[in-house]
């Protein structure tokens, strides 16, 4: 995805018009901070140190495979960007869980996210993709969504600790 799809330092999602529904996914956004390629999974922790909350949106398509289709995942502040916080000072050792909160009355979250997986997912793109300094590794959420409406606000965490607040305009 283009640098053009993250939204960052907290700035208000506005929700676009080109379709008729979008959907909050809460994911764990994982910041690589080395150049590598073919990176074997014991090294892999070298290539991160911090993580941050994100809220994944995208459009919600009837046709089938719709969401793989750019227009609908690519488009510019298409996933919001929390606050990189350091995996040290996240007790990362039972593993990394992300709660997006909905106007603190609903939430939505990720199963557990070890950085065991985290390692195996970094070594296994590094097969295919030469990683570089400033790229994000995106781990989505399993669970259904939230559909977005105008005037909500979206807060999210990492280990309970605050990483992301968003308005929804």
């Amino acid at each position: 995805m283009a640098d053009s799809t993250m939204l960052v330092g907290n700035k208000p999602f506005f929700i676009p018009d080109f379709a008729p529904e979008f959907v909050l996914h809460p994911a764990l956004a994982v910041r690589i901070d080395r150049l590598g390629k073919n990176i074997a999974p014991r090294f892999a922790h070298r290539y991160y140190q911090s993580a941050s909350a994100c809220a994944v949106v995208v459009a919600k398509v009837e046709a089938q495979f719709a969401h793989l289709d750019a227009r609908y995942t690519a488009f510019d502040g298409a996933f919001m960007l929390g606050k990189a916080l350091p995996i040290t000072d996240l007790d990362a050792e039972g593993g990394l869980k992300v709660q997006t909160r909905i106007n603190d009355d609903q939430s939505l979250s990720t199963s557990l996210i070890t950085t065991r997986q985290i390692d195996d997912i970094i070594a296994e793109a590094s097969e295919y993709f030469t990683l570089k300094m400033g790229d994000m590794i995106v781990i989505g959420s399993d669970n259904e969504g939230h559909s977005l409406s105008i005037g909500e606000h979206l807060s999210g965490t990492i280990n309970e600790k605050d990483s992301l607040t968003i308005r929804i305009k």
